[in-house]
């Protein structure tokens, strides 16, 4: 059990801990997207196999969640929280000294490691020490955070590679890391006697094997075809793992992810709903790049900055207004936030850039928004779908969702963009690929974004607010 903290310093203190937390993994989830162009020429790399740069990190972070949420749900939160910033720290360190590509993935995973402990455990201390009338206000913290990171991180990855080297943007983490540690200890509250009940490690490695098989078949599909031994092996092994997953979770009595809890049709729509969402918008951020190096011709600086717009609008947005979703109810929020996503997605299935810089930063503009209207209604409304007792499961599924959304969008959108700009069944590295050969990739891709952000739009409009109490 655990003390809920009254007092608001150490509330906003709370906060602050847990902002920088979420800041600091969202940020190296996307702050070698700019880089990407510019480490794929590097090494010869084609866009597909330069995303697993950006994949392995956020393929472990988003396969280790629940179970480092679980513990963190045992009691051992703040011991997660601050073993996972020394484990990211020492993995921001070897990722920076990595001289070729292999060594850099292999260092992302052990980096992703850090990440995934660092992201089960920042929004299980909202749950359990901040009352339940703040929900809105803490996610809309994480989402700010998150988002600011994830959008800050090709501005900041973009000035370092272009004034320094790739390798910089990695050595960027130490501070924080360190900082984030002494700061940490001295905030988060230590909680009582933890849960010694049984794990369920059957169930926790079913799901990693799950992840990782679906993700590794869906990026390399267009590399290698559908008949690949290969990718054979990899969708039976993803079918195994769901099967072994499903039994271990409906016969543990301490499950990883109670799965039951998905009987809850508006429970299942809102998780839908917030995942395709997430995969979408990594997907944008995952591209976008691309398109200002090789379509708008802009350097790794000029990108970033660029990129620092959807920042800078959620950042502004995303408190007040999951503030006032607390207060009025999370669905036309997250209706109106899915709808400027859908739109978004649309107009860059045609932008060009003869259409000059005025649309695309319009565009950046409403990115921003939509997790700055709907980022602390949509991950708060998962919560609260949650049967009572499950809230902290409610906040590893949620920031489990977030970033496997993202893993699968980047994958997603790899594997999209390089099936179609493939010149007869070869893939092309990017480096090589004709401008016109690439903005047709680069329309296709966005043209199936606009699909998965109306399906995210339509799940979470049929979810109505639960009834408040008076």
């Amino acid at each position: 059990m655990t003390a809920i903290i009254l007092d608001p310093f150490r509330q906003k203190l709370l906060l602050i801990a847990v902002g920088i937390a979420v800041f600091m993994d969202a940020l190296d989830g996307s702050v070698v997207n700019i880089a990407l162009p510019v480490i794929a020429a590097e090494f010869g790399a084609d866009t597909g196999t330069i995303s697993w740069v950006s994949v392995a990190y956020l393929l472990t972070l988003a396969g280790l969640i629940l179970i480092f949420g679980k513990l963190a749900d045992r009691g051992y939160v703040k011991i997660l929280f601050i073993a996972g910033f020394i484990l990211f720290t020492l993995g921001s360190v070897v990722c920076g000294l990595s001289p070729d590509l292999t060594l850099l993935i292999i260092s992302r995973v052990f980096q992703g490691v850090g990440a995934s402990m660092i992201a089960a455990s920042t929004p299980m201390i909202c749950v359990k020490y901040l009352p339940a009338k703040m929900l809105g206000v803490s996610m809309g913290v994480l989402t700010a955070a998150s988002s600011i990171g994830f959008a800050i991180g090709p501005a900041i990855g973009g000035i370092i590679t272009h004034f320094l080297s790739w390798h910089w943007i990695f050595f960027i983490n130490i501070p924080i890391g360190i900082f984030a540690v002494l700061f940490a200890l001295k905030i988060i509250p230590r909680a009582t006697v933890p849960d010694r009940s049984p794990f369920d490690f059957t169930g926790a490695f079913a799901l990693f094997c799950l992840m990782v098989s679906g993700v590794f078949a869906l990026e390399r599909l267009p590399h290698l075809g559908l008949f690949d031994p290969l990718i054979i092996g990899a969708l039976c092994v993803s079918l195994v793992s769901l099967v072994l997953f499903c039994a271990a979770e409906l016969r543990s009595s301490h499950p990883i992810l109670n799965i039951r809890v998905f009987k809850k049709r508006p429970l299942t729509f809102v998780v839908t709903a917030f995942l395709i969402a997430q995969i979408t918008s990594a997907g944008f951020f995952y591209l976008l790049p691309f398109y200002l190096s090789a379509g708008m011709n802009f350097d790794p600086a000029a990108s970033g900055l660029l990129l620092f717009i959807p920042a800078a609008v959620t950042a502004l947005l995303s408190i007040p207004l999951g503030h006032w979703s607390d207060m009025t109810g999370r669905r036309g929020f997250v209706i109106a936030a899915f709808g400027v996503l859908a739109a978004t997605n649309l107009i860059y299935a045609f932008i060009v850039p003869e259409w000059g810089l005025i649309p695309l930063v319009g565009s950046l503009v409403l990115m921003g928004l939509v997790w700055g209207i709907g980022g602390g209604a949509a991950s708060s409304r998962i919560v609260e779908q949650m049967p009572k007792g499950e809230e902290g499961t409610g906040s590893s599924l949620m920031i489990t969702t977030l970033y496997f959304g993202c893993v699968v969008g980047i994958a997603l959108y790899a594997a999209v963009f390089t099936a179609m700009t493939s010149a007869a069944g070869s893939v092309v590295s990017f480096a090589d690929l004709d401008y016109a050969t690439f903005m047709y990739g680069f329309h296709i891709t966005n043209a199936v974004g606009i699909l998965i952000g109306a399906a995210a739009l339509i799940f979470s409009a049929v979810v109505k607010d639960p009834a408040r109490d008076k």
